[in-house]
């Protein structure tokens, strides 16, 4: 088993006894990862661990925006969360949402999929969320977006772009919840039957 990220392999314990499936979700903002990772964690009877709810809760308690903490965020946050991601997946029974999950996973993960959206759909989902204009969304969005790919580069070489290390690319555009649940159950035990 490996993770791909080399500073996180000294706290890799190989004889480690998974109990239960280990599936990372993970997407861009408003992708809608944190929606499809509910539904996979109801349907698999798995323990939903989502990350940008650690960064958010970090932002509230030192009283800055989400938008704010990302410019601001100190790499030993980033750390200490990527950290206790791999000490979950290797433990299983875990659905880990974050942008880095199945990076830091890596093959203690069972499925690996990434959520995509269009750029019009997670504008107007983070505009949703967050109470802004669609133009301040796209903004944000896109700030937040180039930031992340940025900082992931610097700290750990990794080219968020590079979809290669998924199983699974889960398309969430103009689609029902029904209908997306059905597809994604079905193409995640497609996948784990072989």
């Amino acid at each position: 088993m490996k993770t791909y990220l080399k500073f996180l392999r000294k706290y890799e314990n190989l004889s480690a006894k998974k109990s239960g499936l280990t599936i990372t979700v993970s997407g861009l903002s408003g992708s809608g990862k944190s929606t499809v990772a509910k539904e996979i964690a109801k349907v698999f009877k798995l323990k939903l661990i989502n990350a940008g709810d650690l960064f958010r809760k970090h932002a509230r308690e030192n009283k800055i925006s989400l938008d704010k903490m990302s410019k601001l965020l100190p790499s030993k946050i980033d750390y200490q969360i990527d950290k206790m991601t791999l000490e979950l997946a290797q433990k299983g029974g875990h659905v880990l949402v974050a942008r880095l999950s199945a990076w830091v996973a890596g093959d203690w993960a069972d499925c690996r999929i990434f959520v995509q959206s269009n750029k019009k759909i997670r504008d107007k989902r983070i505009a949703q969320r967050d109470n802004l204009t669609i133009s301040a969304a796209r903004v944000n969005v896109r700030n937040r977006d180039k930031r992340d790919c940025s900082r992931y580069e610097k700290l750990y070489k990794i080219n968020l772009r590079d979809k290669t290390v998924y199983n699974l690319i889960i398309r969430n555009n103009e689609i029902t919840l029904p209908k997306l649940k059905k597809e994604i159950i079905k193409k995640i035990k497609d996948f784990l039957k072989k």
